[in-house]
């Protein structure tokens, strides 16, 4: 009797963790891309420059991909300033020289705050990735050292 239950048991755990197995693979087969951190690459007082890397798996994904300032409602939620019109912040999809995929995040009004925020909004087939992130602009004199 013992022997069955734990032959049982044995084959419950194979199935359980096949399907669970199955099931994250399917997931992130689904997911096309994804953020990663965002690197700051204005001083303070100046227009913000950031870059955000993107995390895909395959290039040809890419073209499906659009890259935003999530809306003000989403900004809302998430209890963070909205930026946008103060600073007329931008955000686009862009390829580096090194074939990297990045947004591209910028203001056309220079950033008068050393530290604020952004929610960023990732969306295309199979995703739909909204990250936080706080961008902290050094003053000129430090970036000079």
């Amino acid at each position: 009797m013992r022997k069955r239950i734990r032959e049982y048991l044995c084959a419950k755990a194979f199935w359980t963790g096949l399907i669970f197995g199955a099931t994250l693979w399917a997931s992130t087969a689904a997911m096309a891309g994804g953020l990663s951190e965002m690197t700051v690459r204005s001083t303070l007082g100046q227009p913000l420059v950031a870059d955000i890397e993107l995390v895909i798996r395959d290039k040809r994904e890419l073209d499906a991909l659009s890259a935003r300032i999530a809306p003000a409602h989403a900004h809302q939620q998430a209890a963070i300033p909205y930026l946008v019109t103060a600073l007329g912040l931008r955000a686009n999809i862009q390829m580096g020289k090194d074939g990297r995929s990045f947004i591209r995040v910028t203001s056309v009004r220079p950033v008068a705050d050393p530290a604020i925020k952004l929610l960023i909004e990732l969306a295309g087939p199979g995703t739909n990735a909204q990250r936080e992130y706080n961008a902290l602009l050094e003053p000129p004199e430090l970036q000079r050292r």
